[in-house]
C-alpha cells in the first residue's frame, strides 16, 4: 500500500516535465507556421474578391510597361477599315489596268511579266472581297476586322510593288519631242480606227436587227465610248504636235486611248462571232433535249425532269424571230442536264459522255462571252466603276479558270464552275453599267 501511494507523486512530477518540455516545442512550430504563412502572403498576391468567388485563382498578368499601341488590338472602326479596304482595291485594280494598256503599247515581254503577277495579286485579293462580302458567310466582327486588315495589307504591298517596278517603257524613252514619222503614224491609226468604229457601228445594227436587245446588251454601247476615246486621242495627238516638253506623254497616252477604242470595236466583232456559235449550239441543244424527252420512258421517277425539259423547249421555242441565243442555252442547260443525268443510267456510257461534254461546252461558250465583255466594260470605264462590279469580276474568271481546268476528266464538276462563271460575269456587267450610269 505504502509502495502505491508513494509511486504517485513520483509520476505526477514525470507527467509534468514532458508537459513543459512540449509546450515551449509548440508554441516554436506554431510561430514557424506563421512566420511562412507571412512570407508567402509577401511574395505572392492575394485573389481577388471574383476570383475567390469563382473558387480559383487566375493566372497573373503581367505588371510591367504597357504593351505599345501598335502592337495592340486595332479599335479603327469596321466601317473606316471598310472604306479603306474598298479605296485600295480600286487603286490596286486601275493601276494594273493601266499597267496592261502601257505593256500593250510598248510590247515589252519583261513589263508583261510583271503585270501578269500583279493581276493575279489583285484578282486574288478582288476574291477576298468577294468572300467577306458573302451574305451566306457570317462573321464576327473580329474576323470581318482580320479580313479587311488584310485586304488593306495586301493591296499596300501590290501597289507598292507596282510603283517600285519600272514601267514598260521606261529607259526606252525618247527625248522630249517625238518624231514627225511616229507622229504621222499615230495619227494614221486614229484615222484606220475611225472606219473600224464605223463598222462596228453598223455590225451592232445587224444584230440588234437579228436578236434580241438583252443579246446585244454586253456590246450595245462599244461604238459610242470607242468614239469618244477615239476623240480623246485625236486632242493628245494634237497636243503632242504642239507641246514639245509633253509630246511625248501626250503620244502614248493617245496610244492607250486608241488601244482601249480597239478593244471595243473587237468587242462588237467578238459578240457576233459568239452569238453564231451560240445560235448554232441552241439549235443543237434543242433537238438533244427534244431526243431526250422522246427517249424517256414513262416512269414516275421521270416525270419532273421530262416536263421541266418540256416547259424550257416551250419557252425557247416562244422566242422564235429576235432571240436571245445566250438565254436560250441557259434556259435548256439546267433542265436537260436534270434529264440527261436521269436517262444516264439507262444509255450506252458513250451517249452520255457525249451529252455531257455538249453542255459543258455551251456553258462555256455563254460564260466566256460574259466574262470577256464585262472586262471590256470595267477596263474601259474603271473610273466609275467600284468595287462590287470589279470583285464579282474577279471570282467569275477565277470560276472559269477551274471549269476549264477541270473539264478534260470531269465534265460534271466542271459545269456548276462555268455556270456560276456566267452568272457572276452577268451580275458584273450589270452593277459596271449601273455605276457608270448607263443602261442595261
Amino acid at each position: 500500500m505504502r509502495d502505491a501511494h508513494d509511486a504517485g507523486p513520483v509520476a505526477a512530477a514525470g507527467t509534468d516535465g514532458w508537459v513543459a518540455l512540449l509546450l515551449p516545442l509548440t508554441l516554436m512550430g506554431a510561430a514557424a507556421l506563421v512566420a511562412l504563412y507571412l512570407l508567402v502572403r509577401m511574395l505572392l498576391p492575394l485573389p481577388t474578391r471574383g476570383e475567390r468567388d469563382r473558387g480559383r485563382t487566375a493566372v497573373r498578368g503581367w505588371g510591367g510597361r504597357a504593351t505599345p499601341r501598335a502592337l495592340r488590338g486595332d479599335d479603327t472602326p469596321p466601317d473606316e477599315l471598310d472604306t479603306r479596304a474598298r479605296g485600295l482595291l480600286i487603286r490596286l485594280d486601275d493601276a494594273v489596268l493601266r499597267r496592261l494598256d502601257e505593256v500593250v503599247f510598248a510590247g515589252a515581254a519583261d513589263g508583261q511579266r510583271a503585270t501578269v503577277e500583279a493581276r493575279a495579286e489583285a484578282d486574288a485579293t478582288l476574291r477576298l472581297r468577294h468572300r467577306l462580302d458573302d451574305p451566306s458567310i457570317e462573321r464576327n466582327d473580329a474576323e470581318r476586322r482580320r479580313l479587311l486588315r488584310e485586304i488593306i495589307d495586301r493591296c499596300s504591298r501590290a501597289l507598292a510593288r507596282l510603283e517600285a517596278e519600272p514601267g514598260p517603257a521606261a529607259g526606252t524613252e525618247p527625248p522630249p519631242g517625238v518624231t514627225p514619222g511616229a507622229l504621222a503614224r499615230a495619227r494614221g491609226r486614229a484615222d484606220e480606227l475611225a472606219t473600224r468604229l464605223k463598222a462596228a457601228d453598223a455590225a451592232l445594227r445587224t444584230l440588234a436587227e437579228r436578236y434580241a436587245p438583252e443579246a446585244v446588251a454586253p456590246v450595245r454601247g462599244n461604238p459610242v465610248t470607242g468614239r469618244e476615246r477615239l476623240t480623246e486621242a485625236r486632242r493628245l495627238l494634237a497636243e503632242a504636235g504642239r507641246d514639245e516638253e509633253r509630246a511625248t506623254e501626250a503620244l502614248r497616252a493617245a496610244e492607250v486611248a486608241m488601244g482601249r477604242a480597239e478593244a471595243l470595236a473587237d468587242g462588237v466583232a467578238r459578240r457576233a462571232t459568239e452569238l453564231a456559235r451560240a445560235e448554232a449550239a441552241l439549235a443543237e441543244a434543242m433537238r438533244a433535249t427534244e431526243a431526250d424527252v422522246a427517249d424517256a420512258p414513262a416512269l414516275p421517277t421521270l416525270r419532273t425532269p421530262v416536263e421541266r425539259a418540256r416547259r424550257a423547249l416551250d419557252a425557247v421555242r416562244a422566242g422564235q424571230g429576235r432571240r436571245d441565243p445566250f438565254g436560250g442555252l441557259r434556259t435548256l442547260a439546267r433542265a436537260g442536264t436534270s434529264l440527261a443525268g436521269a436517262l444516264a443510267p439507262d444509255q450506252p456510257p458513250m451517249r452520255g459522255d457525249r451529252r455531257a461534254r455538249t453542255l459543258l461546252d455551251n456553258a462555256l461558250l455563254t460564260a466566256g462571252g460574259e466574262l470577256a465583255a464585262a472586262r471590256d466594260y470595267v477596263a474601259t470605264h474603271r473610273g466609275e466603276v467600284g468595287s462590287p462590279a470589279r470583285t464579282r469580276l474577279a471570282e467569275a474568271g477565277h470560276q472559269l479558270d477551274r471549269a476549264l481546268g477541270v473539264a478534260p476528266h470531269d465534265t460534271d464538276a466542271a459545269l456548276p464552275h462555268a455556270w456560276r462563271a456566267d452568272a457572276l460575269a452577268r451580275r458584273a456587267r450589270v452593277l459596271a453599267a449601273r455605276d457608270a450610269g448607263a443602261a442595261t
